[in-house]
């Protein structure tokens, strides 16, 4: 099973809202600038313990979805939402729970790769 599939499995399979959420989610790391963006984002927002344990090999910390807003930003929530179609709470609970997975797979042994090696990594899972 690969990044994709693990990930799909993680946040609720291969269909319906969390399809979209994703695709959506794509958009949103294009916006803050790649994964780099996001992971300034969630460190400015006093996440940076949650972030380090996805990278990290221990157990992955869960962000809320509410920790999500704050970090991403509710403006950027509420057009992943409505590129998505679902509520902006659906999209938020999506995001929490794709990102720790995702930077977590990206991350084998507690090391990302380059930062240009994630980006193409996530946008082309991203656009699944």
């Amino acid at each position: 099973m690969g990044l994709v599939d693990d990930v799909m499995g993680a946040v609720g399979g291969q269909g319906g809202s969390s399809n979209k959420v994703m695709g959506a989610l794509g958009g949103l790391v294009e916006q803050a600038g790649g994964v780099e963006g996001i992971m300034r984002k969630l460190e400015s927002s006093g996440l940076g313990d949650k972030l380090q344990s996805w990278i990290g090999t221990g157990d992955n910390k869960a962000i809320s979805p509410d920790e999500v807003k704050r970090a991403l930003g509710e403006d950027e929530i509420a057009r992943c939402a409505r590129q998505a179609g679902v509520s902006e709470d659906e999209a938020a609970g999506g995001i929490a729970a794709a990102l720790p997975q995702l930077i977590d797979k990206a991350s084998p042994g507690g090391q990302l790769p380059d930062m240009g090696q994630l980006d193409d990594l996530l946008a082309g899972f991203l656009k699944k």
